[in-house]
């Protein structure tokens, strides 16, 4: 420990002595308009966020009418948009996300020609009280693509705030174009980025005023909402936030259950598979208002269906508050997988509270929705069935389930508790929710070998053209560029600095991290300055090939030499990307051994790495790699001796010269 204290001061006075002037100092590339803010002092050097780093925010309340019939969704939003900044703003972008099925809009994902729409229609908007013309000859207000652009009268000066009204509808898209959002069966819904959302201004870029074009995911400042939803009676609707208002649109049983839950540490069935049918769930009105309330988080999405199970329980997730999360699971009786959805969601959440990232659960409720998806938003998730898909690397069924849970919910730390701008930087919280993923599945599934999300994929183009630096943007990179370095990619980078530093140190430095930016938007220098500080140790030799370089990873066995009780076995870096050397070596009496080597064995920038074995027991097969390691090429991993004529035999080894 003392060590470490050590190597932490050091690291402090070379940072205060370099001045917290430039980024470029740090020694990895770093854009211009990133640099600017630690010019600007917004952030520092030390990966802490600045003196004068500020966030701008929204608070949301809104009024929902769905109709599951006609698939019409009408909204009215008063919004209150807080100007925190050093800048006057003459204009503001808000996104209309649902525009992404307009007709004519660019996308990369396809959308079913009937399914095309005339996008969302603004019926009036009002800012400060006074009327705003919502029609196209109206220059101050400009549509395009999933935005609009609208020019301000009065200005918003720092430090103050303006009030704005908003009324829309739209029709909610069929099953056929489901993208994270829409029909998911005749009576069953996931409806997302369904409001007007106020586009973030921050210190990087100013306006995000990035077109949604279906592939790279959301960014989003930190708000509160007070959401109204009316539904026809029998529809029961699952939200982001805390349900206000139980008793009047639940039916008296149903609602003791609910409330049984709340504090239940048993999965209760609030509604099985003999009562879904009843009609006799909610209140018997002709329609419903459910009325949900959440703070401080980056988005809103609801779920809502006539015929799903609903199961919940709840769960303590410490923090010295004696703090229950609720967790659901609502779901198609005909599912193969869901019934043991909740059971997986409140282990997932108490590994997540407990032992990676180690924080208590941040939200008081969790629900996870037998949807057509796989895609996260606070406090929900919308998750298809994973039985009778394609495994995609997974070696069973229950393992993909268990991963596909904990993914989603994982992502509630990354980017919902830290706000990560997933638009840009997708590998941060996607590679870090797989991380965690791949933690929990291994934890709750001890038949198998966990499995890593695409890296078949990863396999197929690396060292190739469309391999490119994980710091490469993920709102301009494509499939299946964009998919390798979200995922298996970044996965098994974290994997491997995790292995570097160790379990103790990794969780220490992740939990500085969070501490941080929870609340905030880190961008990935802030990542990287912070593990550098908090781990005492500069990682610059590690992070500059794997985000910066193009290259790929791939370890071989050169050579192996024997003598009378010993062995060394050669090992090189052909790749440009350093990775650990894990070794399998089986022995002619059929034993075999395990040798791991850190990833820090190539901090030197050497080119080869020699591992010495002792013993008088002859190896016959060395085999290179593990599933947590990427290797582009797998054909000079493993060599195969022939006692018989006393020579090695290269079959498997016939790397060209």
């Amino acid at each position: 420990m003392m060590k470490r204290i050590m190597s932490v001061i050091v690291f402090l006075i070379i940072t205060v002595l370099s001045g917290n002037s430039l980024a470029q100092d740090s020694g990895l590339y770093v854009p211009r308009n990133i640099n600017k803010a630690y010019e600007n002092k917004t952030r520092s050097l030390d990966g802490t966020p600045g003196p004068k780093y500020w966030q701008n925010k929204a608070d949301y309340t809104m009024n929902i009418e769905f109709d599951p019939e006609s698939q019409l969704l009408k909204g009215e939003a008063q919004i209150t948009y807080f100007n925190n900044s050093p800048d006057t703003l003459k204009e503001m972008y808000i996104h209309l996300y649902p525009n992404f099925f307009k007709k004519g809009q660019i996308r990369d994902l396809a959308v079913a020609y009937s399914d095309e729409s005339d996008g969302v229609t603004v019926e009036n908007i009002t800012v400060n009280n006074t009327v705003v013309d919502t029609s196209k000859d109206n220059k101050k207000l400009i549509f395009s693509g999933t935005n609009v652009k609208l020019s301000l009268d009065s200005w918003i000066r720092p430090k103050e705030s303006i009030e704005l009204t908003i009324s829309w509808n739209y029709r909610v898209v069929n099953r056929g174009s489901h993208q994270r959002t829409g029909r998911v069966d005749s009576t069953s819904f996931f409806i997302a980025y369904f409001f007007p959302h106020i586009a973030v201004y921050d210190d990087i870029d100013g306006w995000d005023n990035y077109h949604y074009t279906g592939l790279s995911e959301f960014y989003n400042d930190f708000s509160s909402f007070e959401v109204a939803i009316s539904v026809p009676k029998d529809f029961v609707v699952w939200a982001t936030g805390m349900l206000q208002n139980p008793a009047e649109v639940l039916s008296e049983k149903y609602l003791r259950r609910y409330q049984a839950a709340m504090t239940s540490d048993e999965i209760i069935h609030i509604v099985d598979s003999t009562e879904v049918h009843q009609k006799n769930i909610t209140r018997q009105n002709a329609t419903n208002v459910w009325h949900f309330q959440a703070e401080h988080v980056t988005d809103f999405a609801f779920a809502t269906s006539d015929h799903y199970l609903w199961d919940a329980t709840s769960l303590d997730v410490g923090g010295g508050t004696n703090k229950r999360v609720v967790i659901d699971a609502a779901y198609n009786k005909n599912s193969d997988d869901f019934y043991r959805v909740a059971d997986i969601a409140r282990r997932s959440i108490e590994y997540m509270s407990f032992e990676y990232p180690a924080v208590p659960f941040p939200y008081p409720q969790m629900t996870v929705f037998n949807g057509n998806s796989m895609m996260e938003y606070p406090m929900m998730a919308n998750d298809l069935s994973v039985y009778g898909i394609d495994l995609d690397g997974f070696p069973t069924e229950e393992n993909y389930l268990i991963s596909l849970t904990a993914h989603e919910i994982a992502h509630s730390y990354w980017p919902f508790y830290i706000g990560i701008n997933e638009a840009k930087y997708a590998w941060m919280d996607e590679g870090l929710a797989s991380l965690v993923e791949f933690l929990v599945a291994s934890t709750i599934d001890t038949m198998s070998v966990t499995g890593i999300w695409a890296l078949n994929q990863y396999n197929e183009i690396s060292g190739t053209k469309t391999d490119l630096p994980l710091f490469s943007s993920s709102m301009v990179t494509k499939d299946p560029t964009y998919l390798t370095n979200s995922y298996p990619k970044a996965t098994m980078f974290f994997l491997m600095i995790r292995d570097l530093l160790g379990e103790e140190l990794f969780r220490d430095v992740s939990k500085e991290f969070m501490d941080r930016w929870k609340g905030k938007h880190p961008t990935p220098y802030d990542l990287f300055f912070t593990f550098d500080q908090a781990s005492g140790q500069n990682l610059n030799w590690l992070f500059r090939p794997w985000f910066f370089e193009f290259g790929y990873p791939d370890l071989a066995i050169k050579n192996i030499s024997r003598t009378t009780g010993k062995s060394n076995i050669e090992i090189e870096k052909i790749g440009i990307y350093p990775v650990p050397i894990h070794l399998k070596l089986t022995y002619d009496d059929g034993s075999s051994e395990i040798i791991h080597k850190k990833v820090s064995v190539w901090k030197m920038g050497n080119s080869t790495y020699s591992i010495p074995v002792s013993g008088n027991k002859k190896i016959s097969k060395i085999e290179l790699g593990d599933h947590t390691i990427p290797d582009a090429d797998m054909t000079n991993n493993t060599f195969q001796f022939d006692f018989g004529s006393n020579r090695k035999d290269a079959r498997s080894h016939d790397r060209k010269k």
